[in-house]
């Protein structure tokens, strides 16, 4: 084995590497299970960091290592199929690492406000710490949400394929496989609510968080890695939008069909009725609206561009965004329901809440993001209908957002820290 490979995270820890290459001519990668301590392997010195400084990293040399043929990971040619699950795999559990990362933040958050005295009072009384306490928390609670729903989803993939008698090994792979967009959007959600929840805590801090000698300091540095390994945000991005493409164009996922009737449905009276009564009745039909805005934009983006969709990055990003607030949206929806379903709609008040809260944000940001990739593709005629849509999509009833964050804050100041983590979860 001759090559060599930058940022190998632990490289100078491994006994153990594994190693994807070509053989001879192949077209594909092959994997293979390499000793560490192999004659022929040699490592650069650590690479200075800007935070995960615990973890080593290391650039890797491989000079006519000899591997033997027993140590093939799988069979020859699939080492590609293998590496994309692994990265599958890996962001999700990426999305539920940071999870923790984001609780520890607001833990600190909570503690220093509740401690620092400002004026002859604590700084967790004021509203404007409150209101970043409680978006640090909603935002986490939504992630972790949107985590739990696709860990149960792939689970429930994978046991059905083996109880079909598909062989455990080839089931995991064919399991997560079916996920790998959730993965993606989940990789981004998660990571960049972990870098949002990073920078409020110091900001909390005030000048205390610049200091090394805070805790937070190291989080804001640590966090900033994760959205650029298991692919940057902006790959997963393209990501998410090009598998369901294809997936579609292989006639796996109809999105066309409801694209086409949504197009119908905008030049049809609009629907005037009350939603139906139930736990968070409005907010379903503002989430099932949210896909009606996700397929108008992508349809329409599909059919104008075509070919050319592929190199229109700005919009397949937006039509992501779009994709990353539904599927965050319908995840805590679910999950609210469900404990409410269970313990009352009156002992999960401050769920509801945070539900409506996230929700209700998520209408706006789907509206802007639909606004931008529309704006950049369709033309003065069409414009007008469409943006009358993406508004009839997007609406929502008043809601107070700024009481519905005093609630949820309340609850973190009295308990001290972080304490949603014994809520129901979805699956």
């Amino acid at each position: 084995m001759n090559g060599q490979k930058m940022w190998i995270t632990n490289g100078g820890f491994a006994d153990v590497f594994t190693v994807f290459a070509k053989i001879e001519a192949d077209d594909n990668l092959t994997g293979f299970i390499v000793d560490a301590h192999s004659e022929g392997i040699t490592l650069n010195p650590e690479e200075k960091k800007m935070g995960i400084k615990g973890s080593s990293t290391r650039q890797v040399f491989f000079n006519n290592v000899k591997v033997p043929a027993e140590n093939l990971l799988g069979e020859r040619n699939q080492g590609f199929k293998i590496a994309l699950n692994i990265l599958n795999i890996g962001r999700i559990k990426l999305a539920a690492g940071v999870m923790g990362g984001s609780k520890e933040a607001i833990n600190h958050s909570v503690r220093y406000a509740n401690e620092r005295s400002q004026f002859g009072r604590a700084i967790s009384k004021n509203g404007a710490i409150r209101h970043k306490i409680a978006e640090m928390t909603i935002r986490t609670w939504v992630v972790e949400s949107a985590v739990y729903r696709a860990a149960a989803d792939i689970e429930k993939a994978i046991d059905g394929l083996i109880a079909g008698g598909m062989d455990k090994q080839k089931a995991t792979l064919k399991g997560i496989e079916q996920f790998a967009p959730e993965c993606a959007m989940l990789k981004v959600a998660g990571s960049e609510t972990l870098d949002y929840c990073v920078d409020e805590a110091v900001q909390i801090y005030g000048g205390m968080g610049f200091s090394a000698e805070a805790p937070v300091e190291r989080g804001y540095r640590d966090a900033r890695i994760n959205r650029i390994f298991e692919g940057t945000n902006e790959i997963n991005r393209l990501l998410t939008v090009d598998m369901m493409l294809k997936r579609a164009m292989k006639g796996e996922l109809d999105l066309m069909g409801p694209a086409m009737a949504v197009a119908n449905e905008l030049m049809s009276i609009p629907d005037f009725s009350d939603p139906p009564a139930g736990i968070l009745s409005q907010e379903k039909q503002v989430v099932a609206n949210f896909k009606k805005a996700a397929l108008m934009v992508a349809g329409a983006a599909a059919q104008k561009l075509a070919m050319e969709l592929s190199k229109q990055q700005e919009v397949l990003m937006n039509i992501a965004d779009i994709l990353i607030d539904i599927y965050l949206s319908e995840s805590v929806l679910l999950r609210a329901e469900k404990m409410a379903n269970k313990r009352g709609e009156a002992a999960c008040g401050d769920y509801i809440a945070l539900t409506r809260t996230f929700i209700f944000d998520a209408a706006d940001r789907i509206h802007k993001s639909g606004k931008d990739a529309l704006m950049a593709f369709v033309t003065e005629d069409g414009l007008r209908i469409m943006m009358t849509g993406l508004k009839r999509f997007t609406k929502t009833q008043p809601f107070n957002t700024k009481d519905a964050r005093q609630m949820i804050a309340q609850k973190l100041i009295n308990k001290g820290d972080y304490c949603l983590s014994d809520a129901v979860n979805v699956g």
